[in-house]
C-alpha cells in the first residue's frame, strides 16, 4: 500500500541510520571473531602458538599414515618413552617406521620442505602444486605434506592422484601434529636443515621462486 499523497513521509529520525550501520559493522566484526574462535578451538593446541616453529628450533618427530598407503589411524607424536601414553603414542615416534607411514626422523635426514594444508583452505592445495612443480630441481632435498582433514584416507588419497602429488603426504585426522608445530593457517611452509633446525616456518603462499630460493640456502646450510 503506498501512503495517501497529503500525507508527508515519515523520515526515520536523524543517526539512526549511522546507528544501523554501526550495528551491522558490529555484528560482522562479532561473527568474524567468533569464527577465528570456533577455527582455532576446533585445535588441539597446547599454547605454543599459531605461526610454527620458530628459526633454530627443532622440527618434533610426529609418525603419521601416508595417504596412499594401507594404514589407518592418528598420528604418533610421542618424543621420548618417558612422554609416550595412549594418546600421544604408546612408542616413541621415530621408532614408528614402516611403507605405509611417514615418519619425521627419516624425513629430516636430509633438508625438508614440509608444507601443512588443510581441507577448508581455498590456497592449500594450489600450494602443494607449486612445490610439486619445482620439487625435482633438488633431489638433496625431502618434501613432504601433513594433510590435516577429518576425511577419510581414501578421500585424500583421490585429491593425491588427481593432482598428481609424488612426495608423501601424511594424512592427519586429530589435528595433533598441526598443534605439535603450532600450526593455525594455510597453507603454512616449514623449511628444516638437515637433522631438524629450522630455518623459517611461512605462512600463505609461496611463489615457485620463493620455495626454489629457500631450498637453496637449505642446501647450503
Amino acid at each position: 500500500l503506498r501512503p495517501e499523497p497529503d500525507l508527508p513521509l515519515s523520515k526515520p529520525p536523524a543517526g539512526s541510520y549511522q546507528g544501523n550501520r554501526y550495528a551491522w559493522v558490529v555484528a560482522i566484526v562479532m561473527l568474524m571473531g567468533i569464527s577465528v574462535l570456533l577455527f582455532t578451538t576446533a585445535l588441539p593446541n597446547t599454547g605454543g602458538g599459531l605461526r610454527g616453529l620458530k628459526p633454530g628450533a627443532t622440527a618434533p618427530a610426529f609418525a603419521a599414515p601416508l595417504v596412499t598407503g594401507d594404514k589407518e589411524g592418528d598420528a604418533n607424536v610421542c618424543q621420548r618413552a618417558s612422554e609416550c601414553n595412549e594418546q600421544a603414542g604408546r612408542v616413541p615416534a621415530c621408532q614408528v617406521r614402516s611403507e605405509g607411514i611417514f615418519n619425521l626422523c627419516e624425513a629430516r635426514e636430509r633438508p625438508l620442505v614440509l608444507t601443512f594444508v588443510f581441507d577448508k583452505g581455498a590456497d592449500c592445495n594450489p600450494q602443494v602444486d607449486r612445490v610439486q612443480r619445482m620439487k625435482d630441481d633438488f633431489p638433496g632435498v625431502n618434501f613432504a605434506v601433513v594433510y590435516f582433514s577429518d576425511e577419510d584416507r581414501a578421500e585424500v588419497a583421490e585429491i593425491v592422484r588427481r593432482r598428481k602429488w609424488t612426495m608423501p603426504v601424511a594424512h592427519t585426522p586429530d589435528g595433533a601434529v598441526v598443534n605439535l608445530y603450532g600450526v593455525g593457517g594455510c597453507p603454512t611452509t616449514l623449511f628444516a636443515f638437515r637433522g631438524g633446525r629450522v630455518l623459517e616456518t611461512k605462512l600463505g603462499p609461496i611463489s615457485e621462486d620463493g620455495l626454489r630460493d629457500r631450498a637453496r640456502r637449505l642446501t647450503r646450510g
